[in-house]
């Protein structure tokens, strides 16, 4: 299968390993912001539905699908409550013993053996090789959340997609979440590809090109798989479809874009020539001991014809990431010079996002620019920029299709007594 394959390429590299910093599938922007994003836009729903279940006093029943080696597991696993405090050490949502069930569905027979190497000893969890479109859910319980995540509804067309959300909603009770995730049809990305014809399916041929160092990339075959690429309106579409053909109300809770600008293919250029290497600098804020040159974060857009809204809203994201980055950089020659240079100022008529993110940025640098713990720089204000840029992003971000991923957290409304 030719999805099989590609998969089994990435996996072999071994870039699929769980390691952390500039490189690989869990490089820091995987980490500390992709990661991050998901959990921050679910946790209040996961909130409530935890309290719910301890009220019940019952544990969660959780369904992965394209689960990879347990990613949909950690995912929620990592997740903290919203009003934990600083001093509490105990702050995470789904707490030891809560979990009742876990099931992870992928195609790729190399992902479930990295799975279960991890997690087969846990009795409450199972993972299953297979198509999750070919999932018989009749004869099995409720479950309380399903995970499509990082791009896995995009292997199927949109008619699939539709079907599959009324077997989960069909399956679920009263206050289950589905968490779906689709490749954004007008990311930067793969500006080369942007369609307007919303009545015809958008399909890529997408390289996992990024899981290698650039020379290596170009002078080896690499695989490739057919993924999806859909806009807000074309999520709206399925929700609606499985709403009727389920009889359930899928409530939209959430629709967002993920990866705005640092997206895999944002480095590689294999679709757009005019693409930077931001994921590669926002890896290296994260990255402890390094220092960023944070010229190189600035973002030149250059639109394209046809797509007005599309470039409005990059012409917006850019010029307030843009902001912020300038207004770091300004504040740091303000402390090197020992403040003989002026502080830069927040214009009023920055969007708020932006201003609290210099808000945030101004107090950190004040408050650590005299400390001796180590390079200051490098390891507390850089990280600090990555987390403000991905706060922009939260809050910039219109849900359009202008990320890597298209996130949709859905809740089902049933009767009680189901």
């Amino acid at each position: 299968m030719h999805e099989r394959s590609a998969y089994n390429e990435a996996v072999k590299s071994g870039q699929y390993e769980k390691v952390t910093g500039l490189l690989g599938k869990y490089d820091n922007v995987r980490r500390l912001w992709e990661d991050e994003v998901m959990r921050l836009f679910i946790q209040p729903y996961l909130d409530r539905m935890v309290d719910r279940k301890r009220k019940m006093r019952e544990g969660l029943r959780i369904l992965d699908l394209g689960c990879g080696s347990g990613d949909g597991y950690e995912l929620l696993i990592g997740m903290k409550r919203g009003e934990a405090g600083l001093s509490n050490h105990a702050n995470t949502a789904i707490e030891p013993g809560l979990l009742e069930f876990y099931k992870g569905i992928d195609l790729n027979p190399g992902l479930i053996a990295q799975a279960e190497a991890i997690y087969g000893r846990n009795p409450n969890m199972v993972f299953v090789e297979g198509n999750f479109n070919e999932l018989d859910l009749d004869s099995e319980e409720p479950y309380d959340i399903c995970l499509a995540s990082y791009g896995t509804l995009s292997h199927n067309r949109l008619k699939q997609n539709a079907r599959l959300l009324t077997k989960l909603a069909q399956n679920g009770r009263n206050g289950s979440l589905i968490v779906c995730d689709w490749l954004g049809r007008y990311s930067y990305e793969w500006q080369t590809l942007w369609s307007n014809d919303l009545d015809q399916e958008q399909w890529m041929d997408y390289l996992i090109s990024y899981i290698y160092p650039e020379e290596e990339r170009k002078h080896r075959e690499l695989s490739s798989l057919d993924l999806a690429l859909l806009s807000r309106r074309e999520v709206l579409a399925i929700i609606n479809s499985a709403r009727r053909q389920s009889g359930v109300n899928i409530r939209m809770r959430k629709l967002f874009d993920r990866s705005v600008l640092v997206g895999r293919h944002i480095d590689t250029r294999d679709y757009n020539p005019h693409a930077q290497p931001l994921r590669q600098r926002v890896n290296s804020l994260f990255e402890p001991s390094i220092r960023t040159d944070l010229e190189g974060l600035l973002v030149s857009y250059v639109p394209k014809d046809g797509f007005h809204a599309v470039n409005e809203f990059y012409r917006m994201f850019g010029s307030s990431w843009n902001a912020l980055v300038g207004y770091v950089i300004a504040l740091l020659r303000h402390y090197d010079a020992r403040k003989a240079s002026p502080q830069p100022e927040v214009e009023r008529h920055h969007p708020r996002a932006l201003r609290m993110a210099m808000a945030e940025m101004r107090r950190l640098i004040a408050t650590t620019h005299r400390s001796e713990m180590g390079d200051v720089r490098a390891s507390i204000i850089e990280p600090g920029l990555g987390y403000a840029l991905r706060e922009l992003e939260m809050g910039l971000q219109r849900g359009m299709g202008c990320g890597h991923g298209l996130v949709a957290i859905l809740e089902l409304e049933k009767e009680r007594a189901s």
